[in-house]
């Protein structure tokens, strides 16, 4: 069931990729940042971006030369938008973050179309690490051997790594209204929000969502930059998503227990 936005959220901001991997590691100061809001910035350029807080986005002047999909009643096409980022993405170096609830995971996944290598890490209970290259799957256990494998067409810990079905399970019937172009860091970005708390969103398999608010930040090349979502369910309880892109040459590297790997078969 599509829903209409009732009411819009406070904007909210971006960290760079440090900064994310120190909230990673603090749990409690995450986990109270994600339920108050926080402000930050993302680039293009990933982990080597500069650290720290930068004022707030200042609206563009006009929004004409950055477009995104729409719809016939002129509100954005959310499956459009989610094809057009898996395009964008298909030919670029990219690094992409998702956090879950906080804490509870956090998921990257490295893609380097030169060097022909993907690298996917969740970090969970436990921190699991894998390196598809040359044809084969490299994991690291938890006992530091490394065991390699064929490479198959799926990835390890994600339905995609553009991040496609993250957008499609959480974005889907939601109605999103454009609210203007902001500049973060240099690059622009057009806002897209959605808000409900009087509707309900039955998703095949998944529970019902009753209330939600998304942010989703589309540059110009068609990339979701970002999405801050959170939303809670019949039962009570609430998830919250922290997405990430980041793009450019540079964007990743490969772990030190790849490069310098003792292989266990």
């Amino acid at each position: 069931m599509v829903v209409r936005r009732r009411t819009l959220p406070a904007s909210s901001g971006y960290l760079p990729p440090q900064a994310e991997n120190r909230h990673v590691r603090q749990v409690l100061v995450l986990a109270a940042v994600v339920l108050a809001g926080c402000s930050g910035v993302f680039g293009t350029g990933g982990p080597s971006d500069a650290q720290g807080v930068t004022p707030a986005p200042v609206p563009t002047a006009s929004d004409s030369e950055l477009t995104v999909p729409e719809t016939a009643d002129g509100t954005p096409a959310v499956g459009r938008i989610i094809a057009n980022h898996r395009a964008a993405l298909s030919t670029r170096d990219f690094h992409r973050r998702l956090v879950v609830d906080g804490n509870r995971s956090t998921t990257d996944v490295w893609v380097d179309r030169g060097g022909k290598w993907t690298r996917v890490r969740r970090v969970a209970n436990g921190t699991d690490d894998v390196v598809v290259a040359n044809d084969r799957r490299y994991e690291r256990r938890a006992d530091g051997t490394v065991r390699v494998g064929s490479a198959g067409w799926e990835l390890s810990y994600v339905d995609s790594a553009s991040g496609r079905f993250v957008l499609q399970r959480y974005a889907a019937g939601l109605a999103y209204d454009r609210t203007g172009t902001v500049t973060r860091n240099g690059t622009r970005v057009a806002v897209l929000r959605a808000n409900t708390t009087d509707s309900t969103i039955d998703r095949a398999g998944y529970r019902t969502v009753v209330a939600a608010d998304s942010t989703l930040y589309v540059d110009r090349h068609g990339i979701v930059r970002a999405m801050d979502h959170r939303e809670r369910y019949a039962d009570g309880t609430v998830r919250t998503l922290r997405f990430r892109v980041w793009t450019g040459e540079g964007s990743g590297s490969l772990p030190a227990w790849f490069t310098e790997r003792e292989t266990a078969t």
